[in-house]
């Protein structure tokens, strides 16, 4: 390709047509021919140059033509500018915090950007507001470098409560007037998460708290304010915090009602760590709008005070109270008494055993897992006093387990049936002090079912002098009072169907005599075949539309229960049982009511075999029925619990079984 290249340089890029045309016509010339002609050759290598030369001649004039950007010489004379003074200082480099919260410029440069004057012609006053603006922004920026940092291990972090001491140290004394309002919405505020402008509308709005003026502002600014509080910043010593804190409270919670639900916990926790009793003896006195005892008749029994209990005690009772004939208004009246007096008397038996009462009642102190020191807030404990034991109240209390911290707060777990077992036991002493007509047996079964694996409780329970104590509990009340039997029975009229008093069987009690004709149902028997006869209609026999309304009318008139009833001699009526003993009734089947009159007379084995069940099937079934309605179990070891047999009876007797 070379060796091509060359020879078509020599030959002045002509073709090998032109080269050989080239040839003859010099072949052809004449003789003649001066020495001073130049040869092809070399004419032609010399237009090749002048070719090329003026191409680089047009294309440093092409060059020469375009326009270059001009490089600006530096300025040996330019300094930065500080954000502050507004004046030349010497060049550094801005941090983090500079550069993310620069200040605002002082308020003459400020105006005398809208009126187009510059700060040095102004007048004296706005030269004292720049120097002012400056002296806090300068201050402002020096606290912003007072961030404390902690390595963990495996990277850097700030330590947000020891900043908020180190910072709010620095700024405790400063005031301002700041003439604008900066909107705060930070969730946990800290100083350095805040600009200049919202620095200043806060110590603006503190400096006025601090004089009493309590304006509304944003929650950031109120919570900030706490936060130095609690950290014993600005005051003089921990008492004046707390009383700083509850000034807060009490003027701003009509605008911040936050408050109400965030400061009793603050205040609880700052009193327990920081012996300000002298100042504050009664931690819940100083609780008004919130934080005290939810469970007042609670804090009452932790108290011994056992007075109007009443109310409280039958909700969490396995007994049905309410629902007794006895709870008339009087009745009540002497079952709120009689029952101060029994769990007085029950504390001070337990207590000799090393029981708590109040525990088998009401529930007991537990450690709050979900308690933190000061939640919500950033507190440097270390700033704190010595933690101590504190009784907040009856249900809420701090204490120290393992070294550690704790605060304890009730957990409700009362005894049901225990307290089931005391209210029966109080009204069937009431009943048998006042003549009611009607006694009670309470079973001890009920109380004991409340204190499984728990021996203590059990042998106290178990004991024959449990009972006797609540028993002569109830007498000394009514005697001390003058309560007795009345002389005459009010007269009741029965209802329809009812067994009165007079008809039940005293104890000992003989089994109540039962007949039934079976002649007379035998003839109701012939009497509905009769019927059902007269009611086949033949095809062919056409009955009249009079006749057919005669039929119907019989039909309708015909009462079969009653007709059976009369057999029997005995009438269906639940109402004048118990609420408890009504559902009770009601759930049972034939069968089973068949086998508690049975279980009355003494033969329920041979009923139900004879029958085809199950005895412990059907045993089952019923105590099911009662321990859903009255909270306990009818049969026991195939026989029925004595203190019952009185309302089973009556069971059967409203059934007619």
């Amino acid at each position: 390709m070379a060796e091509k290249f060359g020879k078509f340089i020599e030959t002045g890029g002509k073709s090998m047509d032109e080269i050989r045309s080239e040839i003859r016509r010099m072949l052809n010339k004449s003789s003649d021919q001066t020495t001073e002609d130049i040869p092809a050759a070399d004419s032609t290598a010399e237009a090749i140059r002048r070719k090329i030369a003026a191409v680089v001649d047009d294309a440093k004039r092409t060059a020469q033509s375009v326009p270059r950007a001009e490089k600006i010489p530096p300025r040996p004379d330019r300094a930065n500018i500080s954000y502050v003074t507004g004046k030349p200082v010497a060049p550094r480099e801005l941090t983090a915090d500079e550069l993310a919260y620069p200040p605002e410029p002082p308020r003459s440069v400020a105006a005398s950007i809208e009126d187009g004057t510059r700060p040095e012609d102004r007048t004296c006053p706005e030269d004292v507001c720049r120097l002012q603006d400056a002296a806090i922004n300068e201050r402002i920026a020096e606290m912003r470098k007072l961030n404390e940092i902690f390595y963990n291990g495996y990277m850097l972090k700030r330590c947000a409560e020891e900043s908020i001491v180190k910072q709010g140290l620095f700024m405790a004394d400063v005031t301002d007037d700041y003439g604008r309002r900066a909107f705060c919405g930070t969730p946990r505020p800290i100083y350095a998460a805040l600009s200049n402008a919202q620095l200043r509308t806060y110590f603006t709005w503190r400096t006025d708290v601090r004089r009493g003026v309590y304006s509304e502002t944003d929650k950031p600014y109120v919570q900030l304010y706490c936060y130095e509080l609690l950290n014993i910043i600005g005051c003089i010593s921990a008492a004046d915090a707390f009383g700083r804190l509850l000034d807060l409270w009490e003027n701003a919670r009509g605008w911040a009602g936050w408050l109400d639900e965030a400061m009793p916990r603050w205040l609880k926790d700052f009193y327990a760590y920081n012996d300000i009793s002298e100042q504050y003896p009664d931690i819940s006195a100083c609780l008004k709008w919130g934080g005290g005892v939810a469970d007042e008749k609670a804090a009452a029994m932790f108290d011994r005070h056992y007075e109007g209990c009443l109310e409280r005690l039958m909700e969490y009772s396995a007994y049905n109270l309410r629902g007794s004939r006895f709870m008339t208004e009087d009745g009540a009246k002497l079952m709120d008494g009689a029952l101060t007096a029994v769990l007085s008397a029950l504390d001070g038996y337990l207590a000799e055993r090393g029981i708590s009462l109040f525990e088998i009642l009401c529930g007991r102190l537990k450690k709050d897992f979900s308690w933190t020191p000061f939640a919500g807030a950033y507190v440097n404990l270390d700033r704190m006093g010595k933690f101590r034991a504190v009784r907040i109240n009856a249900l809420e209390r701090y204490c120290v387990k393992r070294g550690e911290p704790v605060l304890e707060r009730l957990e409700p777990a009362p005894c049901r049936g225990f307290i089931g077992f005391v209210l029966k036991s109080t009204e069937a002493e009431l009943r048998r002090a006042t003549g009611f007509r009607h006694s009670l047996t309470p079973n001890i079964t009920m109380a004991l079912n409340d204190f499984r694996n728990r021996d203590k409780l059990i042998a106290a329970v178990s004991d024959e002098e449990f009972t006797r104590v609540i028993s002569e509990a109830v007498r000394e009340w009514c005697a001390k009072r003058g309560i007795r039997p009345a002389e005459t029975k009010s007269a009741v009229k029965p209802r329809k169907g009812a067994v009165s008093d007079e008809t039940l069987p005293e104890t000992p009690r003989e089994p109540l005599n039962i007949f039934i004709d079976v002649s007379r149902l035998a003839d109701i028997r012939e009497q509905s075949d009769e019927l059902t006869k007269k009611l086949i209609i033949d095809e062919e026999e056409e009955i009249p539309a009079a006749r057919a309304e005669d039929i119907s009318a019989e039909i309708a008139e015909e009462d079969f229960s009653e007709r059976v009833a009369e057999c029997t001699g005995l009438s269906r009526d639940f109402s004048e049982l118990p609420d408890g003993w009504r559902e009770f009734a009601a759930r049972l089947g034939e069968t089973e009511l068949s086998v508690l009159s049975a279980l009355v007379w003494g033969n329920a084995q041979e009923y139900c075999r004879s029958i085809g069940e199950l005895p412990e099937a059907v045993f089952e079934r019923i105590n099911t029925a009662a321990l859903d309605t009255v909270a306990d179990i009818v049969i026991e070891n195939g026989e029925l619990i004595p203190d019952y047999e009185e309302d089973i009876r009556r069971v059967i007797a409203c059934e007619g079984v």
